[in-house]
């Protein structure tokens, strides 16, 4: 198969410290329990910015330390040295992070055996691009959701897309919508039937996550979306799962995301995304996942600080799936009465311990970016999302995701679903009365 073709183990820059005794790891390495004197130096540092932020933040208060609009251009000179120096910060401390980072990954607790710096060659990234992603090895899977609001109806609709670099660059899509109304039933009392009704929009809110909009009351306007965002995310890793028949599955985001895991409030949901995740993460292991982002900013220093063309693998996700258990209803009784709290640590155990956590860096003008892969094929994995996010020199993010994306904003058009609410409500006799303030200004 043309994945024999790829170098299994690029030999260029392996990290010189896995195989000596490093001594204590750096906290930002593998671990972030890991609690030692630099790190309490840090959280001092941590103090003194933080007062800083507060001081800063108290004369904030005062309107009279403000500059005028028509004196803006005043503050330009301390804005462009102030990012300088950060960002000449940012690059002075990067050969310090590696550094401490080949030492810290040998002892690091989570570290896999797999764990080091690799560098790559551009003939490695070529050979990638020509004879796995050009030859149609990888299928990539992205999902779009749009959500209408209105007074007596919300629909929500959901759009997943596979693509490749062969065919039609559609390997199949599907859509759902979801429609969430309040319905009247009846009872006779028509005082009843309104107070009834009234209460159950009420209640609404208590029901659901506040969202960045509020209305002039204070209370969130839109309805939650965790149980939708759920069903989209794991509807892209059952495409990739059971519909797609590439040897290289890629995906966007975390392999294995909280919304699924906790199963969004929802026990048939955790069991089937369970289920489904060990089929795909443990049997297939032929995965790669790209986020957009991570909250952990020590890992995202660590990608930041490589050089072009090189990658390191990290640790397992065994703590990522801790994070979601400890301290959560997980462990309430009902959970383990009903099994769910011992399926998800079995999980743990079998997929997180198999499950790693890397960062690359596809090009010199690009930032560094996390991707997961199984144990068995991380190197391979490493290689094909490094070419891939080579073809975007700027972005460094994997181009295929990004079509994946296009595809399905394409065939999922955001305002189509629009128009259709709002053709409805026209027919229906009501073409601005259940519209938002915002949709109707010009």
């Amino acid at each position: 198969m043309a994945l024999d073709e790829i170098n299994h183990l690029p030999q260029g820059d392996h990290s010189d410290g896995l195989g000596s005794d490093a001594g204590e790891s750096a906290s930002f390495v593998a671990d972030r329990r890991y609690v030692d004197a630099d790190e309490a130096a840090d959280d001092m540092d941590g103090v003194e910015v933080a007062s800083s932020l507060e001081a800063e933040f108290r004369k904030a208060l005062n309107l009279d330390t403000w500059t005028s609009g028509e004196r803006m251009d005043l503050l330009a000179a301390r804005l462009e040295r102030e990012v300088e120096l950060a960002a000449q910060f940012e690059d002075d401390m990067a050969p310090r992070v590696l550094k401490a980072l080949e030492d810290g990954l040998p002892s690091a607790p989570d570290a896999s055996r797999e764990s080091g710096i690799y560098t790559l060659s551009p003939e490695v990234i070529t050979r990638a691009i020509r004879n796995v992603l050009f030859n149609g090895l990888v299928e990539a899977c992205d999902g779009t959701r749009v959500t209408v609001s209105t007074l007596p109806v919300t629909v929500v609709q959901i759009g997943i897309c596979l693509t490749s670099y062969q065919g039609t660059g559609d390997g199949g899509s599907i859509g759902h919508r979801l429609y969430r109304h309040d319905i009247m039933r009846r009872n006779g009392n028509a005082e009843d039937e309104v107070l009834e009704f009234l209460s159950r929009r009420a209640r609404r809110k208590n029901r659901e996550v506040p969202h960045r909009e509020f209305g002039d009351d204070g209370q969130p306007i839109n309805i939650s979306d965790m149980l939708c965002r759920a069903l989209m995310i794991y509807a892209e890793r059952a495409m990739l799962a059971d519909r797609s028949e590439r040897p290289w599955r890629l995906g966007h985001g975390g392999p294995m995301p909280h919304e699924l895991i906790v199963g969004s409030g929802r026990n048939e949901m955790a069991f089937a995304s369970l289920e489904m995740l060990r089929r795909l993460l443990l049997e297939h292991r032929r995965f790669i996942f790209v986020p957009s982002e991570i909250s952990d900013e020590a890992v995202v220093t660590i990608a930041n600080a490589l050089h072009p063309l090189q990658y390191a693998v990290l640790r397992n996700t065994k703590d990522i799936i801790e994070g979601y258990i400890t301290g959560s209803s997980y462990e309430r009784p009902h959970y383990k009465r009903s099994g769910l709290y011992q399926a998800v640590r079995s999980f743990q155990e079998d997929v997180g311990s198999k499950v790693l956590l890397g960062v690359y860096r596809a090009s010199a003008l690009c930032p560094g970016r996390v991707f997961y892969a199984h144990e068995d094929h991380v190197h391979e994995a490493a290689q094909i999302v490094m070419a891939d996010s080579a073809l975007q020199e700027a972005r460094g993010f994997p181009n295929l995701i990004d079509i994946a994306d296009r595809t399905c904003k394409g065939m999922f058009e955001p305002g189509g679903l629009s128009a259709q609410v709002h053709a409805a409500l026209a027919r229906s006799g009501s073409p601005f009365r259940f519209l938002g303030e915002r949709n109707t200004r010009a």
